[in-house]
């Protein structure tokens, strides 16, 4: 029995009481699970898994990106995991990703269900010791470093970054001389400034300074490398929301640049 009635009220039994309090709390859960149901529809809510190569945290558009992100969307579980490229097409494939940035000399082919978009296209560059011959030099061409001992990527951390290099060597008609391979980029710098080698990069990781070392660019019309990103077809709410976000971050790079 829920309720006492006298002739004069009426009142709550024990059982009454209880049972309004646990009535209060499941309606008051139920519109909570509605609220959580509406932001995770409109991308507010969830989480969201980005696989990147070494080199995407250091392209200003994807550093924007990534920070306008989070400060826009504190509630989503942003989850940055390091994957190869191969690796990481596979993941997205697979639903383990839900995105990813990765590197490729041309468009990556993806199977049905996925997409790709350029994100950026930049020049290779040469880092070498200051006290090498080559450091005076405003610019080189790959057939200029005949001869010159080369520090690498590691291939199974480099999706593919490093192959595609050696190969562009190769049509330079420059055999490469691989004295070390590398699994960090820090390491990678680090040993050409320890005097191991050379080594060849993208643009962007020459933000990485590191004293002693000179950046020069390579002159090659082939010799530049390309970031994609890839996700589904059709995306979710918050992968559209990042897409958004990376388009406005685009949008205010260009804003700047114009200026």
């Amino acid at each position: 029995m829920l309720l006492e009635r006298t002739s004069r009220r009426v009142s709550l039994t024990r059982a009454g009481v209880l049972f309004l309090d646990a009535a209060r709390r499941t309606l008051s859960e139920a519109d909570r699970a509605v609220l959580i149901a509406r932001r995770a529809a409109l991308g507010e809510l969830g989480a969201l898994r980005i696989g990147f190569n070494a080199s995407a945290p250091f392209i200003p558009l994807i550093a924007a990106t990534m920070f306008a992100f989070r400060e826009g969307h504190p509630d989503v579980d942003l989850t940055l995991t390091e994957v190869a490229g191969a690796a990481q097409i596979a993941a997205i494939g697979d639903g383990l990703l839900d995105l990813g940035f990765l590197r490729s000399p041309a468009r990556p082919a993806v199977p049905a269900g996925l997409t790709t978009r350029l994100i950026l296209k930049e020049r290779l560059l040469v880092a070498t010791r200051t006290d090498n011959a080559l450091a005076i030099r405003t610019g080189l061409h790959l057939s200029d470093l005949t001869d010159q001992s080369l520090v690498v990527y590691s291939s199974d951390k480099s999706g593919g970054f490093t192959e595609t290099l050696l190969e562009l060597m190769r049509t330079a008609g420059v055999e490469p001389r691989i004295t070390q391979s590398v699994r960090e980029v820090s390491t990678l710098l680090g040993l050409v400034a320890a005097g191991i080698g050379i080594t060849i990069i993208a643009e962007s990781l020459s933000s990485l300074q590191s004293a002693g070392l000179a950046y020069i660019p390579l002159l090659d019309e082939w010799a530049t490398s390309e970031m994609w990103l890839v996700h589904t077809d059709v995306p979710s709410f918050l992968v559209q929301r990042f897409l958004n976000v990376l388009e406005d971050a685009g949008e205010g790079a260009s804003g700047k640049s114009a200026d």
